[in-house]
């Protein structure tokens, strides 16, 4: 069972400030433990240290960017987080980018800019159903 104080999310976007409203906006919403990381390198390497109920990723990055990431992290060979839930934002929602995203096991699409409310929606589609304690923090 997820108590939402101990969700953990990883937020991975090249721009520091998307960063930090993306981590305040999900403490808002009731995420424990929100981890940073700048690009997909990094992204990579925390996901293969610890487990997070979803990621929260930007597809644009200069070193690599959320194509090759989905097809690391959607790679069996990657262990137990290749099932981790991604949700995908974007500034370019082409109906390119799109459809390779979903083609490539991204989860759920927010275009930005989004708001909190939008965030909290694409999270409860994400999370397993039942698996909340307390859905009051996504109203």
């Amino acid at each position: 069972m997820i108590i939402p104080g101990q969700l953990r999310a990883l937020v991975v976007d090249d721009n520091t400030y998307a960063r930090a409203i993306c981590a305040m906006g999900l403490k808002k919403l009731g995420v424990g433990v929100v981890e940073e990381a700048d690009g997909g390198a990094e992204a990579i390497l925390t996901l293969i240290n610890a487990p997070f109920h979803f990621v929260l990723m930007d597809w644009y990055m200069p070193d690599i960017n959320g194509a090759g990431i989905m097809q690391v992290l959607r790679d069996k060979r990657f262990g137990a987080p290749s099932a981790t839930p991604v949700i995908l934002m974007t500034a370019y929602p082409s109906q390119d980018n799109l459809t390779r995203a979903r083609q490539l096991g991204v989860n759920e699409i927010l275009p930005k800019p989004f708001t909190t409310d939008q965030l909290g929606m694409a999270m409860r589609r994400v999370l397993p159903p039942g698996e909340m304690v307390d859905d009051s923090v996504f109203l």
